[in-house]
């Protein structure tokens, strides 16, 4: 049988004074696509078939497995049982996201055009979402993510790409308004605003498992100001905003393909001076030509889409054709591998690494994320984040698989009932068995009030192969006795993988048979 894990927390607010947990080795995991010389995928590669460096150090992979996007057939749950995963059954997703907040007026009529005559030859559109990032920085669905405002038909009718005219037609309707004039010269609210609608997207993408990607038309942001650029005269930086997105497409495994939508002819940063080379190399981006430092409005809008699609894995240099950009993402999407490795734990510097990875067989083109900030963090700083993340999202994440129930015990406590699906867990090979690193934690839902955490525990996952094979076809079990505070509509399972940075979470309304406080 599974092994089951044992512990009551009491879900009440003031009552939480555990230190928190020691982490151990930290991985750089992976999500790589390997191509062949006409773009299509390559999915018979075995570990032995890639090679990676990291600042120049050949590193050792830990963790490798083929990943395999198909459609899995919905789950059978039984009475009071919930799943994260049980509604839509999406097993990828690739968003379309059309900025105008970062285009010129003319260039949003010719990229409304290319998109509807690309969208209309599209063959299959059912994992296929589109959202508009305004001209206010608010997101508008156009075709939005399972569950969302705007959503279409489920997969399986027509294409909802056929009538992609008429929905264009009526989203420019409703987003098109005239900024106010202190805005529209106004570069860092822009960025600021961007940064907050990807990592907005990214989060949304986490509802749905597997490998998702965005496919960004935009002009592009910068990811520093020169004090010229700037609303208060100084210098700003970007990176921590930066850093937030990327560590949020991690987690949802999502990579960006940029699409440049700028107007041949355009002024707009193509012309302006370069930053140094140190800030080019800091920010993982091509160096530039010239010698030296020198005064800028603003790292180059155009050269950022290629830092986005670096650091997350997508496709840099899409050009302007948005058919072809988003033809590949569809295809990239389906297929995948996923490769962990263990860094010395001296390499965690605070500093931006370069990635190197390649396949040892002749042909084949690898595009991975081409480097990583490698920040120094205290222990447990990192899975704090991401339950919290998945704590304030009022949808329930799924890149790691989880059923539940609760079953009452008495007025006041209850019993949960979970399984982890270990097919979505690192589970790493050393010796005669296998090892994962979990760390899970429970949310209370109260009318009114902020959900209440408990504290983020240890889940060390020792499994021999037999063991493993059975955690496999069965799932992980997790048994958790919860004191309810009486009040308490719903309880929240949330569950990270420490390998990955996967997360997992799934809701389970308190049963009637726990008595509640009167409203």
């Amino acid at each position: 049988m599974p092994r089951l894990f044992f512990v009551t927390l009491l879900l009440l607010a003031g009552l939480y004074g555990s230190d928190p947990p020691q982490e151990d080795a930290r991985m750089v995991d992976l999500n790589v696509v390997a191509l062949d010389s006409h773009g299509a995928p390559v999915t018979d590669l075995t570990r032995d078939d890639f090679r990676i460096t990291d600042a120049g150090r050949s590193e050792t992979i830990a963790f490798f497995r083929h990943r395999d996007s198909a459609a899995k057939p919905a789950l059978r749950l039984a009475p009071g049982e919930y799943s994260n995963r049980s509604a839509a059954n999406v097993p990828r997703a690739t968003l379309i996201l059309f900025d105008m907040l970062n285009q010129k007026f003319g260039t949003r009529g010719t990229t409304t055009n290319n998109l509807i005559h690309d969208l209309q030859s599209i063959e299959s559109a059912d994992y296929l979402y589109l959202y508009i990032l305004t001209v206010n920085g608010s997101l508008y669905p156009v075709r939005g993510l399972p569950g969302a405002e705007g959503e279409s038909s489920p997969p399986g009718g027509e294409p909802w790409t056929r009538h992609i005219r008429e929905m264009m037609d009526k989203a420019l309707r409703d987003v098109l308004q005239v900024r106010e004039p202190g805005v529209v010269q106004d570069v860092e609210w822009r960025a600021q605003m961007t940064f907050h609608a990807l990592d907005l997207l990214g989060a949304n993408l986490s509802r749905i498992p597997g490998h998702k990607s965005i496919v960004w038309l935009s002009d592009g942001v910068p990811i520093e100001l020169g004090p010229r650029r700037s609303e208060t005269g100084e210098f700003v930086d970007f990176t921590p905003l930066l850093r937030e997105m990327t560590e949020t497409m991690d987690r949802s495994n999502v990579s960006i393909y940029a699409v440049r939508t700028i107007m041949i002819g355009s002024s707009d940063n193509i012309n302006a001076p370069a930053p140094s080379d140190a800030i080019s190399s800091a920010r993982g981006m091509a160096q530039s030509p010239a010698a030296g430092p020198s005064p800028y409005n603003g790292v180059e809008s155009l050269a950022t889409l290629d830092t986005f699609a670096n650091l997350t894995g997508g496709r840099p240099d899409a050009g302007k054709d948005i058919g072809a950009a988003l033809r590949q993402a569809l295809s990239d999407m389906r297929t995948s591998y996923q490769i962990g490795y263990y860094p010395p734990a001296a390499d965690w510097d605070d500093k931006f690494h370069k990635l190197r990875i390649t396949c040892t067989r002749k042909g084949v083109r690898i595009q991975a994320k081409t480097g990583y900030y490698a920040w120094r963090e205290p222990p447990g700083a990192q899975s704090m984040q991401a339950v919290q993340s998945a704590l304030a999202t009022r949808f329930d994440a799924a890149e790691i698989g989880l059923t539940a129930r609760l079953v009452p015990l008495n007025s006041r406590s209850a019993r949960l009932e979970a399984h982890i699906d270990a097919h979505d867990l690192v589970l790493v090979h050393q010796g005669d068995s296998y090892h994962g690193q979990l760390r899970v934690a429970f949310g209370a839902f109260k009318p009114g009030v902020q959900p209440v955490l408990s504290p983020v525990t240890p889940f060390d996952v020792n499994l021999s192969s037999l063991e493993r094979d059975k955690a496999l076809d069965q799932g992980i079990g997790v048994s958790q006795t919860l004191q309810l505070n009486g009040d308490a509509t719903a309880v929240r399972l949330i569950v990270v993988d420490r390998g990955s940075r996967a997360i997992g979470s799934v809701t389970i309304p308190v049963p009637e048979q726990v008595p509640r406080k009167p409203q």
